[in-house]
């Protein structure tokens, strides 16, 4: 545990028992009409919560005001995931956006915050370098693509750390947890409100462990698991999410007849080609990126392809977009924030050994693809993965995709476990299911956030948004 870490426990204990967040003058926000429906305003708030008479930076948020203030609930505060959450409602929004705005804004303010470091552009952190690519450990397996990939997550994280300046300190879920803390005094509510999607689920830990006791409600979906201390612990329950992953893109295929594989085991088809490959890793790759349900059609087309003797598809078709010359501070935020200490590659063998006992078919290469992420980025986590103590905090709603290979409905069952008092809702879909319009969802999650009604136990929702 850093020494910061430790002060940093310190000051919470005393701020939630004694006074507001801290010492800080209570943040003031002025908004500006900035298009369509919404109202835009800058947050600022200190760069480290711990010295809050220190430097300070901001955070970009965005409102949409309720239609029927006569009727109005208070406000929803939320955080959309990774990246630049406020473009998603300022920029063009997507049909599912749109939807969720004007169902919750019918007896609600909702208002929506960046990360710092992830704003608009004045208040954004571009990284001169890119981070390794996120697929290299998995394409390549070898002693130099390790040594290499580190090198380059290292050069990146050593540019991010110098665009950032003093910022950067403040990159992790306990600074954020505090920044949500002053929107809320700032937005004139004596409790929060909150719906976290995705890596803003992990603010939503971080904020009931810190000032449980200010929280009304918080539903959370995606749920990024921060309570995993062990790294191995992590990486197994991905890893076995992921091989249930492959079964259930087998039954999807086989109900499909539009499905490339339809009328053969699709899971065997892929072991099949595995078998025959003198290459699999840029079949792993691909495979990961095509396990995520919206791209079952393409995976499938793929396998069909390369046991034809074409395997391109996995090399273009299914893979991620090029990050470019220049890098976001996600990921930097990300490993500073969340990743147990990364072992050597060596002590890495064994644990990937051990993953293939779990998940021998295919889930076990999701080591490689997480570990991927931070290898080579120096330091501890500022933020530590621990069990979750939030013993103070009101019901919470978690909401776990069956689908979901992102944030692994494993790792999502053991957050909701260790909340006092969580209501768990399961859906046959995939990762952002609540946000992308699963109706079901939809009903019960704004039923709770506007009237605070929890669904009945043993609850589920059945898919609406797979292929």
């Amino acid at each position: 545990m850093s020494g910061r870490y430790r002060v940093a426990i310190v000051a919470v204990i005393l701020a939630v028992t004694a006074q507001p967040a801290s010492a800080a003058p209570e943040p003031a926000l002025r908004w500006r009409d900035c298009g369509a429906d919404t109202q835009c305003a800058v947050l600022t708030v200190p760069v480290d919560w711990a010295d809050p008479a220190g430097p300070v930076t901001g955070v970009d948020v965005v409102r949409v005001p309720s239609k029927d203030p006569a009727r109005g609930t208070g406000t929803v505060v939320a955080n959309l995931g990774a990246g630049n959450s406020t473009a998603a409602i300022v920029g063009p929004r997507s049909a599912p956006i749109q939807s969720w705005l004007d169902q919750l804004t019918e007896r609600s303010d909702v208002v929506v915050f960046d990360p710092r470091g992830l704003g608009r552009e004045d208040r954004q952190t571009v990284c001169p370098r890119p981070p390794a690519p996120i697929l290299g450990l998995v394409r390549r397996q070898d002693d130099a693509a390790w040594t290499t990939h580190a090198r380059e997550n290292a050069a990146y994280d050593a540019g991010c750390r110098q665009a950032a300046g003093p910022a950067f300190a403040g990159l992790d879920s306990w600074q954020i947890a505090h920044d949500l803390d002053a929107l809320r005094a700032a937005l004139g509510e004596k409790k929060l409100r909150y719906f976290g999607n995705s890596y803003g689920t992990t603010y939503g830990q971080a904020y009931a462990e810190l000032f449980g006791a200010r929280l009304d409600r918080m539903y959370l979906d995606g749920v990024a698991d921060h309570t995993r201390p062990r790294l191995i612990d992590w990486l197994a329950d991905h890893a076995r999410a992921q091989e249930l992953q492959l079964l259930r893109f087998r039954d999807w295929c086989a109900s499909k007849p539009s499905c490339a594989l339809h009328g053969e085991d699709a899971a065997k088809a892929w072991d099949d080609l595995l078998s025959a490959s003198a290459v699999t890793g840029d079949l792993f790759a691909g495979a990961l990126v095509g396990m995520n349900p919206p791209r079952w059609p393409d995976l499938a087309r793929a396998i069909a392809k390369a046991r034809a003797g074409d395997d391109s598809d996995f090399r273009t078709v299914l893979d991620y977009p090029p990050t470019g010359p220049t890098g976001s501070v996600q990921a930097a935020t990300l490993c500073h924030d969340f990743m147990p200490v990364l072992p050597d590659h060596a002590s890495f063998l064994e644990i990937e050994r051990r993953l293939k006992a779990v998940a021998p078919r295919f889930g076990w290469i999701e080591g490689r693809y997480e570990v991927g992420r931070c290898l080579g980025i120096p330091g501890e986590p500022a933020y530590p993965p621990h069990p979750l103590s939030a013993s103070g905090t009101p019901p919470v709603l978690v909401t776990i995709g069956e689908l979901d290979n992102n944030t692994g409905h494993l790792g999502a069952a053991h957050v909701a476990r260790q909340f006092p008092r969580a209501r768990s809702v399961r859906h046959g879909d995939g990762h952002a299911a609540y946000l992308l319009g699963n109706a079901c969802l939809r009903a019960l999650g704004n039923a709770y956030l506007l009237d605070g009604v929890l669904p009945p136990d043993g609850t589920f929702c059945p898919a609406e948004l797979a292929p």
